[in-house]
């Protein structure tokens, strides 16, 4: 039996969605001030979201070729889901970060708007036949980027520290 590449793809994204909810929870419970160690790992955990954003990014690019319905409901609601959380993330790690996330714009619009917006998108057009996935993945990729190049900022900020 041949697996295809986008059951792969959604597994691995599963994971990050589980990694991605395990952080939510340990910095809005743990409350914790913002110390260089800190720093580090949320500069890490900031690089493996935008690797999670990336592979939603793959996810969407094997969309085209799936014709199963729930196959494609399923990516999508991993989509929606990725994205919730790392609405939920980015202003969560800023409190322990040397990144200023709350002021990062994508096409003068602030990042976590244009991420809501992708949600949006994404929850109505869930159970049309067609998607406009490659604006939705256009869109991805531009957050991706937006978000290394502030998280290389943050790394020279921090390696000035050290």
């Amino acid at each position: 039996m041949e697996v295809s590449p986008l059951y792969l793809l959604l597994a691995k994204l599963e994971d990050e969605i589980n990694f991605q909810r395990k952080v939510i929870n340990t910095f809005l419970v743990a409350q914790t001030r913002a110390s260089l160690e800190i720093s580090l790992r949320t500069v890490e955990i900031l690089r493996r979201l935008t690797q999670s954003l990336r592979l939603l990014t793959l996810v969407l690019d094997e969309l085209g070729s799936i014709t199963d319905r729930y196959a494609r409901e399923h990516a999508l609601l991993l989509g929606s889901e990725t994205l919730s959380l790392a609405s939920l993330l980015l202003p969560t790690l800023e409190k322990t970060s040397p990144l200023f996330l709350e002021n990062v714009t994508l096409y003068d619009e602030p990042i976590l708007d244009k991420i809501e917006s992708m949600i949006e998108f994404i929850d109505t057009s869930l159970h049309e036949e067609e998607t406009a996935v490659q604006e939705l993945t256009r869109a991805v990729e531009d957050v991706v980027r937006t978000l290394e190049y502030h998280i290389r900022i943050g790394e020279r900020a921090l390696a000035k520290i050290l």
